[in-house]
């Protein structure tokens, strides 16, 4: 029959009661405790997660632990890491800390998905009693390269798709996007084309892809652990030349240097040259430099000739291929004429007019009208022309007259005296007429002569 035990525990004498009791002489070990004194977990242990590559601490909080030990445990393997300050484990990740032997820390450096699960802290006590709290090892997310496209080539209007694989704890999101922050042409719906600024999911489908289409894709992996990842893929989208001419008529003087330009579009990267006039391959010399300006499937592709002279102007002709096929432009180069305009200088001068003007003289004695030329405007008689007459009395000449000249102009003068002595006659207003009459024939004299020396 086997002892049985008070229900009861009070210091002082033990006493065990029985029938047939069979006592074998030896010494025993009898330890006891109150219940006031007994160990006791403070608090349960809190669950705790760590990111890959950290440090985890888990945390046994005890009262009255006094004599007792303590220990750790990996619960899924069983497998006791600690007794007491001691490390059992022959993992050196492991470490043991306590504050006044109430506190007791499970130090794991450098954890890994291997160290997730619970993990139990124990009392040897009699019976034992244990407390236990999870540790969760989060992961951040990584691309698999074997899951996952990579460049990718197609032909202009096909479908293409690409993938992108992810992993990590807890499981990574997928999402797409365009580099530069550019739209996503998934394809034609309809009549329009479906644009998106962003995809999500593992997958990215683009049913009908066009040139406008080539370039960088992300793939974005996030599952709140830092930091994200991310994989750039390059898409590339094969078509035929298209070229451009900039201008199909350049313009240049000789002397000067002239620039040829043709605009290219071709995937793969074609090969582009300048052919001249007399079919003369051109090629980057002291002469011509051949420059190509890139961006993405667009090429500016020019052609520069330096100190342009005769010889240079004429045809040219922009050939650009590629494995798809060749196109070519045109472009002429035209001459530009420079004409010389002398101007000449106006050089200002004075114009002296011989102006004659009709003065009559009535003598009192002879009742004789004297008519007489005076001159205006030329301060000598050498400054007139030869044609011009000046007469300064009736006894002397002007420039070039001869005798017969003279008696000419004495008959002359006869009938203006008469017609002088005739409009002594008439009235006032007869008199202002023929003034007026004798002014106009002035001013068109004047006129005229001013419009010969123009």
């Amino acid at each position: 029959m086997l002892p049985k035990f008070l229900p009861h525990r009070r210091p002082g004498n033990w006493k065990v009661s029985g029938k047939h009791l069979r006592v074998t002489v030896s010494s025993f070990c009898c330890r006891c405790a109150n219940s006031a004194s007994e160990p006791v977990f403070a608090e349960p242990i809190p669950n705790t997660t760590a990111t890959l590559g950290r440090e985890a601490i888990l945390k046994c909080t005890i009262d009255n632990l006094d004599t007792f030990y303590v220990a750790w445990i990996k619960l899924d393997t069983q497998t006791l890491l600690s007794y007491h300050t001691h490390v059992v484990s022959r993992d050196k990740r492991l470490k043991i800390t306590n504050s006044n032997k109430r506190q007791w820390y499970l130090h794991i450096k450098d954890v890994n998905v291997q160290d997730r699960g619970y993990y139990m802290c124990q009392i040897n006590t009699e019976p034992m009693i244990s407390q236990q709290g999870f540790l969760d090892v989060m992961v951040p997310p990584s691309i698999v390269e074997d899951y996952t496209s990579t460049d990718t080539v197609v032909e202009e209007r096909s479908k293409v798709s690409l993938r992108c694989g992810a992993s990590g704890y807890p499981s990574p999101q997928v999402s797409w996007r365009r580099e530069n922050s550019k739209d996503i042409n998934l394809g034609p719906v309809g009549n329009t084309r479906n644009i998106v600024s962003r995809v999500e999911g593992e997958y990215l489908n683009m049913t009908q892809v066009t040139r406008e289409d080539m370039g960088a894709y992300l793939c974005i992996a996030k599952n709140g652990v830092q930091p994200s990842v991310s994989k750039r893929i390059l898409l590339q989208v094969n078509f035929l030349p298209k070229i451009k001419v900039e201008n199909q008529m350049v313009h240049a003087a000789g002397g000067t240097e002239a620039v040829l330009g043709c605009h290219v579009e071709a995937s793969p990267r074609p090969l582009t040259s300048w052919i001249r006039h007399d079919d003369v391959v051109l090629i980057s010399n002291a002469k011509y430099a051949i420059e190509e300006i890139e961006d993405s499937y667009k090429i500016l592709a020019q052609l520069k000739i330096k100190n342009v002279s005769e010889t240079d102007f004429g045809h040219y002709k922009c050939v650009t291929k590629n494995t798809f096929g060749e196109k070519e432009g045109f472009v002429r180069l035209i001459e530009i004429v420079t004409t010389t305009t002398t101007t000449a200088s106006t050089i200002p001068f004075k114009v002296f007019i011989p102006i004659q003007r009709v003065v009559t003289e009535i003598s009192t004695t002879s009742e004789r009208t004297t008519t007489a030329k005076q001159e205006y405007g030329a301060p000598t008689t050498n400054s007139l022309r030869d044609e011009s007459q000046v007469v300064s009395s009736e006894k002397q000449l002007g420039p070039g007259k001869t005798e017969s000249r003279l008696e000419e102009d004495t008959h002359q003068r006869r009938k203006l005296d008469q017609r002088a002595k005739k409009s002594s006659n008439s009235n006032s207003g007869s008199s202002s007429n023929q003034h007026v009459m004798q002014f106009a024939i002035i001013i068109t004299v004047i006129f005229t002569f001013v419009s010969s020396k123009i």
